[in-house]
């Protein structure tokens, strides 16, 4: 099998969209991803978590809906179509990417991302490779009563797009990541008009605010109730199913007193593949 076998259609957007517009086809096709096309051509690929670095790092006084895309997208990793979903596990540790392309700067046929091996890994990886060995031992949390300008702060001091969040009694109760907070922008910086839908740039500012919405707003009112776990002696192939079919990009691992022992990542599993 190769990479062209797991490989699927992208979604673009146009090279003169905004990082507004980015946001809402995120949303609107439930993607992490888009490839960026300038006549009909792929120029450049932007990630949900390139945005949401950006969304909440950059310091200019524009407003998303004139802030161009090409500010924050990245270049297309192209590989051969021959290449096995292995090798191509590999490339992407190496270059720290999570997609890779297969075809040229002229056209793109296809493109593949950690998804789509964690889902070839469950069809047709059968070993007991445990979830404890390859499994991120350590984690980021925050407490339901944190600001959102604390929380947000300190994903992106550790660089995440995810974060636990705890309750009084430290049971994890949630988790927050970059889409909750797309969702916020949209729903609190958005003004309907004859364009469509812009996000302000007051209400971007705002998230990291100590005197308005930041600080106003909680980790428990934009987390995502529950957590998905798994035990630290499950298999790899169980986890990838797990996180497939909950739509997720890691698991919360439990350890045998059924207290958080780290995170079992998409990432985690394609590493587990280059071994």
């Amino acid at each position: 099998m190769s990479v062209l076998d797991i490989s699927k259609k992208p979604i673009s957007i146009l090279k003169n969209s905004s990082v507004s517009d980015v946001i809402k086809k995120l949303l609107e096709n439930n993607v992490s991803r888009l490839i960026v096309v300038e006549d009909k051509k792929p120029i450049g690929i932007i990630t949900e978590k390139d945005v949401g670095l950006f969304l909440f790092s950059e310091t200019t006084k524009q407003g998303l809906d004139v802030v161009p895309i090409t500010k924050i997208m990245k270049s297309i990793l192209y590989v051969e179509e021959s290449l096995s979903p292995q090798k191509s596990a590999r490339i992407m540790i190496e270059k720290k990417v999570s997609s890779l392309a297969i075809g040229s700067e002229v056209e793109l046929k296809a493109i593949f991302t950690k998804t789509d091996l964690i889902k070839y890994y469950s069809e047709n990886i059968s070993n007991e490779k445990k979830v404890v060995d390859y499994m991120t031992h350590d984690y980021i949390h925050t407490h339901t009563a944190a600001p959102l300008f604390k929380v947000i702060r300190k994903m992106l001091e550790n660089n995440v797009s995810r974060i636990i969040v705890k309750d009084q009694n430290e049971n994890p109760v949630g988790i927050i990541s970059f889409r909750d907070l797309f969702r916020i922008s949209i729903e609190l910086g958005s003004e309907e008009d004859d364009s469509g839908f812009t996000i302000s740039e007051q209400v971007r500012k705002g998230f990291l605010s100590e005197e308005g919405f930041g600080n106003i707003s909680l980790a428990r009112d934009v987390m995502t109730k529950g957590l998905i776990t798994i035990k630290f002696n499950q298999n790899l192939s169980y986890a990838c199913r797990l996180i497939l079919d909950n739509n997720v990009s890691g698991l919360v691992v439990l350890d045998g007193n059924g207290s958080i022992a780290g995170i079992i990542s998409k990432t985690d599993i394609v590493m587990a593949m280059t071994k």
